[in-house]
C-alpha cells in the first residue's frame, strides 16, 4: 500500500532553490514536504557567485554566520584582453541591502547549510531517494505520486559526505515504495531537466544553441586568494579563473568544436590547460567536467496550483553570474505568496504576480548573460581587437566607464507590474523609486546600539513610517511596534511617508503616512489580509 503524506506545500527538488523555498515556507508557519531523487544535498561545485540579495535571504534563513567564513566576500572581476592587457576592473556599486554586491561561495557548502536548516525545522518533512512520477490536480490541491528507493531517508549533507568519500545511494536491489503526497501547492525546483516542467507540458523558449565549457575545480591552492575573478578574453582559449577561500579555485575554459570531452578532462589535458596560470602538481583536482550552458526560459511559471522555480524555470550562461541568484529570488517570491493563499490572506491574482514579476527579469538575465559571453569570450580576431579598443576608450568618458566598471549594466529587479502600487504623483521621484525594488538595509540605531534593519522586520508584511529627524517606526503583525534611527539618512527622501514592505523584502507601496489605508485598499484585491495590520482601519 502506498504511503500517504499530507502537507500544505510540496517542494520537488532539494537544490539551493528548493531548500530555500522549503525553509521560507516553513518560516511562514506551514507544513512542508520536500522530495528529492538523490540521497542528499549536492556535493558538486556548480554555481560560484552570490549577490547581495541571495546573501540577504541566507541571513533571513539563519545560515549566514556559518556561510560567511566559507566565502570570499565582496569581490569584483578583472578583464584581460589580447596579449594579457588589463582592460577593466569591475566591481558592483555601493551595496544597498546590507550585504556585499558580489561574493564567491562554494555551492556544496551553501546547500549543506540549507539542508541542515531544513532538517532542524520541525515543519519540514524530508524525503530523499524519492522521485516524483506523476502530478494531478484540481481546484483545491495537488496530488503527486512518487517512488522511494530503499528505506525512508531524511537525507545527508552532501558536503560532509563528499569530504569523507561516502556514497549513500541505495543498493540496486533496494525495494521501491510508492508515496502519495497531497498538498495545497507544489513548487517545482527540480533543475534544468525538470520532471515537473515536463509533466505539466510547459515548453521552453529561447535559443537552442549551447556553449560548452571545461570546468576544473581545485583544492589546496596555496596563498591568499585575489579579491576578483579573472576573465582572460585572449581570443585564443577564453578562460575564467575564480578564487575562493580555504584553497579553492575554479578554472573555466571554452571547449572548441571538434574537441573530445573526455580527453579534455583527462589529467594531462587539465595540466596543460591550467599551466599558463599555475602549477597543479601540488594541488588536488576536486572535479573536472564539461558544462553545457543553455539559454532557455519556461514559457509559463504556473499551471494551476504548481509553480516552477530555479533552473526548472530558466537556464542561462554563467557570464552574468545570475543563474543561482535568480533561483533564490524565485524561491523568495513564491514562498510568501503560496503561504498567503493557503491562509486565506492572498488571492489567486497574488499567485499570478509571481510569474508576472519573475519571468521578465529571468528573460532579461538570460539575454544579458548571452551578450556578455559573446563580447568577452569571443575568438574572432577582428572583433576582439575592436572590443579591446572600445573598452579602453571608455576611460575617456567617465560616465560610460562607470557604467561598465560599476556593473550598472546588471540591472536589479524593479517590478512595475505585480504586487506593487504605482506611487502617487505627489511622491518625489527619489521616494517613488523605492517601490518595486528591494528594501534598502542600513544599520539602524536602537537604545542598545545599531542593528541591520532586517532584524526589525516581520516574517510577514511590515510597515515602515519615516518621520522627521530620521526616526523610523517599524510595525508588523500582531500589533508590535519598534522605533529606530536612520542614522545614515538612507530613507531621508521618504520623510513623511510610509513604506509597505512585502515578506520577500520588496517595497510594494509608499504613501503619505495619513493615507496608508489607501494603498492597503489598492492591494486588497490581491492581499486582503493586509487589512489586519496595525494602524490600518
Amino acid at each position: 500500500m502506498a504511503e500517504r503524506i499530507d502537507a500544505d506545500v510540496l517542494v520537488i527538488g532539494a537544490g539551493p532553490t528548493g531548500l530555500t523555498a522549503a525553509n521560507l515556507v516553513a518560516d511562514q508557519g506551514l507544513r512542508v514536504a520536500l522530495i528529492e531523487k538523490h540521497w542528499g544535498s549536492g556535493d558538486e561545485p556548480r554555481a560560484i557567485s552570490a549577490t547581495d540579495e541571495t546573501l540577504r535571504v541566507m541571513n533571513q534563513i539563519g545560515i549566514m554566520s556559518r556561510l560567511a567564513p566559507e566565502m570570499l566576500m565582496d569581490t569584483g572581476a578583472r578583464y584581460y584582453g589580447r596579449g594579457g592587457r588589463i582592460l577593466a576592473d569591475v566591481r558592483p556599486g555601493n551595496p544597498r541591502v546590507g550585504q556585499p554586491g558580489k561574493s564567491q561561495f562554494d555551492q556544496p557548502v551553501m546547500e549543506g547549510l540549507l539542508f541542515e536548516a531544513a532538517s532542524e525545522r520541525p515543519g519540514i518533512d524530508l524525503h530523499f531517494n524519492t522521485e516524483a512520477t506523476s502530478i494531478t490536480q484540481n481546484a483545491d490541491g495537488v496530488t503527486v505520486t512518487a517512488v522511494r528507493r530503499g528505506a525512508r531517508s531524511r537525507g545527508v549533507s552532501g558536503v560532509l559526505a563528499g569530504d569523507v568519500g561516502n556514497d549513500h545511494t541505495p543498493a540496486l536491489d533496494a525495494a521501491d515504495t510508492e508515496l502519495v503526497v497531497n498538498a495545497a501547492w507544489v513548487i517545482g525546483c527540480d533543475g534544468g531537466r525538470s520532471f515537473t516542467r515536463r509533466e505539466l507540458g510547459i515548453g521552453l523558449s529561447g535559443s537552442t544553441q549551447v556553449e560548452k565549457w571545461i570546468v576544473i575545480d581545485l583544492l589546496d591552492v596555496p596563498g591568499e586568494p585575489e579579491p576578483f575573478a579573472s576573465f582572460h578574453c585572449n581570443g585564443t582559449r577564453p578562460t575564467v579563473v575564480v578564487p575562493g577561500v580555504r584553497g579553492r579555485r575554479r578554472y573555466e575554459f571554452m571547449l572548441f568544436e571538434g574537441e573530445d570531452e573526455q580527453e579534455m578532462v583527462s589529467p594531462p589535458s587539465i595540466a596543460k590547460l591550467v599551466a599558463p596560470y599555475q602549477d597543479i602538481t601540488t594541488v588536488t583536482v576536486r572535479r573536472a567536467a564539461v558544462y553545457t550552458a543553455h539559454q532557455r526560459v519556461a514559457e509559463r511559471y504556473r499551471v494551476g496550483r504548481v509553480l516552477l522555480a530555479g533552473d526548472a524555470a530558466h537556464m542561462m550562461p554563467p557570464f552574468a553570474g545570475q543563474g543561482l541568484n535568480a533561483g533564490i529570488r524565485d524561491a523568495a517570491g513564491a514562498a510568501w505568496r503560496v503561504a498567503a493563499h493557503i491562509r486565506g490572506e492572498g488571492t489567486d491574482a497574488l499567485i499570478d504576480d509571481y510569474a508576472l514579476e519573475r519571468r521578465p527579469h529571468a528573460v532579461e538575465m538570460v539575454k544579458l548573460s548571452k551578450r556578455i559571453g559573446s563580447v568577452v569570450m569571443n575568438t574572432n580576431p577582428m572583433i576582439t581587437r575592436l572590443r579591446d579598443a572600445l573598452v579602453v576608450a571608455t576611460r575617456a568618458v567617465p560616465p560610460l566607464n562607470q557604467w561598465l566598471t560599476r556593473m550598472k549594466f546588471l540591472k536589479q529587479p524593479h517590478y512595475v507590474d505585480g504586487t506593487v502600487v504605482p506611487p502617487s504623483g505627489r511622491i518625489s521621484a527619489a521616494a517613488a523609486s523605492l517601490v518595486g525594488r528591494a528594501l534598502p538595509q542600513p544599520k539602524v540605531g536602537l537604545e542598545g546600539g545599531h542593528v541591520p534593519l532586517d532584524e526589525l522586520l516581520d516574517v510577514g508584511w511590515t510597515a515602515i513610517e519615516v518621520h522627521d529627524g530620521g526616526t523610523l517606526v517599524v510595525e508588523g503583525g500582531e500589533g508590535w511596534r519598534q522605533e529606530a534611527m536612520d542614522c545614515a539618512g538612507v530613507f531621508a527622501a521618504a520623510c513623511g511617508l510610509v513604506l509597505l514592505v512585502r515578506p520577500d523584502r520588496y517595497v510594494a507601496a509608499t504613501a503619505e503616512i495619513g493615507l496608508r489605508a489607501d494603498v492597503v485598499a489598492a492591494l486588497a484585491g490581491k492581499v486582503p489580509g493586509l487589512r489586519t495590520m496595525p494602524s490600518v482601519p
